[in-house]
């Protein structure tokens, strides 16, 4: 056996233990939290991202149809997710990207260096369809990456009694991951939809589920899920 072979099998055998069943889902003690599903995500974002750093679109123009593909792949799933918990009496909690200043400038440092400041006037903080909010539902805002951190989505869910949390969003190896992390640290049983929540890259998307499924999180695809519900 390997290095790698040996921890392979000691992080299953964690998971086995961790999450033996799958996350109960019901109106009572889950909630649905769906991260940074907003205008950040799309071709046109990124088209203008790139022009205004001075880059030639041409060359980038393959690599941004196939982000936007798989982006409208991953937003379909999450539109069944939102429908399906919707309908069994599940409580949605929208999360996004936006600061509190007109200038941002209360924008966290890693964000405001990576160039995310993103007030409340930049079209890039809406929320885009099949995911957005209906009137009455929870809608909170960060500056940084962790909702725990970066809203008091942790009391809010006490409050509620909720104890079960489905995760669905953006970006797998950025928000979501440190998201499913302190969450599952502060004691929720987290459940992510594999296949409604993504990375910048198919690639990067396997990367960060590598490292959060079975431990931090059950993990399971929303064809299963919807099954559940």
């Amino acid at each position: 056996m390997n290095l790698n072979e040996m921890a392979r099998a000691y992080y299953e055998s964690i998971g086995s233990a961790v999450y033996a069943n799958p996350v109960p889902v019901s109106p009572e003690d889950t909630a649905l939290i769906l991260i940074d599903v907003q205008n950040c995500l799309t071709k046109d974002y990124y088209m203008a991202a790139y022009q205004a750093a001075g880059y030639d679109l041409a060359p980038l123009m393959p690599a941004l149809n196939e982000l936007d593909a798989y982006v409208s792949r991953v937003l379909d799933n999450i539109g069944k997710v939102l429908a399906a918990c919707r309908e069994k009496g599940i409580r949605p909690i929208h999360v996004k990207i936006e600061s509190y200043l007109p200038d941002g400038a209360d924008t966290g440092r890693l964000h405001a260096t990576a160039g995310m400041c993103y007030p409340p006037s930049n079209p890039v903080t809406q929320f885009i369809a099949p995911a957005l909010p209906q009137e009455g539902e929870i809608v909170l805002r960060k500056t940084c990456s962790g909702i725990c951190v970066g809203t008091p989505v942790d009391r809010i869910l006490r409050n509620l009694r909720i104890k079960n949390i489905i995760i669905v969003g953006f970006y797998t190896d950025q928000c979501v991951s440190t998201s499913v992390r302190d969450l599952a640290d502060l004691g929720y049983a987290v459940d992510l939809i594999e296949d409604a929540t993504a990375a910048m890259s198919p690639e990067r998307t396997e990367h960060a589920l590598e490292g959060i499924r079975r431990i931090y999180a059950n993990a399971e695809t929303t064809e299963e899920l919807l099954a559940r519900l």
